[in-house]
């Protein structure tokens, strides 16, 4: 089973906790950063994380560039930040925020069910991570 992890999202400041998932010693904003090298959509990323930021310092977004997902089962609210051409997947715990996958506005569909397949088997590992500590 992979090893799943969170750390602070060094490129956002905010107020509150904004974390990155880390799969495998493998941090998920970066492998998404370095597939954008070379392209137009490097500023539209760094976009993103600026919307990520304002909201966790507090402010509010327009709805063309934020949303609450819905068909949410598991009680646990889920976020899709949104620029011209990419989107950004987040879920909110208690007291901070964590980016979990990343992608683009053509595979909308299929990047929200790959969001989910992630939340999930993050949220597992917690479980197991706490089952073993008792």
């Amino acid at each position: 089973m992979s090893n799943f992890v969170t750390i602070k999202a060094e490129e956002i400041n905010a107020k509150e906790n904004v974390e990155q998932l880390v799969i495998d010693n493998i941090k998920q904003m970066d492998v998404f950063e370095e597939s954008l090298k070379g392209t137009t959509y490097l500023s539209e990323y760094k976009t993103l994380l600026k919307y990520i930021e304002h909201l966790a310092n507090g402010n509010t977004l327009p709805k063309t560039k934020f949303r609450h997902l819905k068909g949410v089962k598991d009680g646990i609210p889920e976020h899709e930040f949104k620029s011209k051409h990419l989107r950004l997947y987040a879920i909110q715990l208690p007291s901070k925020k964590i980016i979990i996958f990343l992608g683009t506005k053509g595979n909308q569909d299929s990047d929200i069910t790959g969001f989910r397949n992630l939340k999930e088997k993050y949220l597992q590992s917690l479980k197991m991570n706490r089952n073993e500590k008792k």
